[in-house]
């Protein structure tokens, strides 16, 4: 695993000397990281069908977590395809990506990194403010405990983060290549139920980011296309 990391990185960091791909990444930081205030201030348009269908999945899963937990986590055959999964929605692996796919698209490496943060600054204050217990701080054959407001890691469970931002991320490219949206979002739902694989997530978790990064993903996009339409 340390090995393909470092690979990935001298891999990264020699791009730059391969081509001009430079200008646009930069744009794209500079860009998405400006639109995050403007999406801020956008009010979201609630679309209650889908609004009632992410709280009763979500509900219902939560409803079978402990059992779900553990029927599914803990594979030994499945641990290293799992972290694999897993690193590939971690900064690393989202950094691959947008060099990658942002290299000669700078509207897309725009939307990448505006729909990362935006999505990022949202799971965030939802993981910190509902307080969810992490399934290795939970007591053995217990239910997850809920804390409310707090800063310790293992009471943060609640959205999955690499859920949210594999879900964001595949929602942007499924906009921009709408004839390969299920290979995003294979991957991303794969990304996702790697993390109950390796023992740091409810189900319900990733369900709820699931959701939470289509969710953020889709405002933001819907929000620079309305920005971008009045400045016409």
């Amino acid at each position: 695993m340390k090995k393909l990391t470092v690979i990935l990185l001298v891999l990264l960091l020699s791009l730059p000397l391969l081509a001009n791909g430079p200008e646009n990444l930069y744009y794209g930081l500079m860009e998405g990281s400006s639109d995050l205030a403007t999406v801020i201030k956008k009010p979201a348009k609630v679309n209650y069908l889908q609004t009632i269908l992410a709280v009763s999945l979500t509900a219902f899963t939560a409803a079978y977590d402990r059992p779900l937990f553990d029927q599914i986590a803990y594979q030994p055959a499945l641990q290293i395809p799992a972290a694999l999964l897993s690193a590939s929605a971690e900064p690393i692996g989202l950094g691959i990506t947008y060099t990658c796919l942002g290299w000669n698209n700078k509207e897309l490496a725009r939307k990448m990194v505006g729909a990362t943060l935006y999505n990022g600054l949202n799971t965030t204050f939802l993981k910190y403010t509902i307080g969810k217990s992490r399934p290795w701080a939970t007591n053995p054959g217990s239910n997850p405990t809920f804390i409310g407001l707090n800063f310790n890691n293992s009471n943060n469970s609640f959205p999955s983060g690499h859920s949210s931002q594999s879900f964001s991320l595949a929602t942007v490219l499924a906009d921009e290549y709408p004839q390969h949206r299920w290979w995003f979002y294979a991957w991303s739902t794969s990304a996702s139920l790697s993390r109950i694989l390796l023992g740091c997530h409810w189900p319900s978790d990733v369900v709820a980011g699931a959701f939470t990064g289509i969710f953020n993903a889709n405002h933001y996009l819907n929000s620079i296309s309305e920005l971008e339409s009045t400045n016409n």
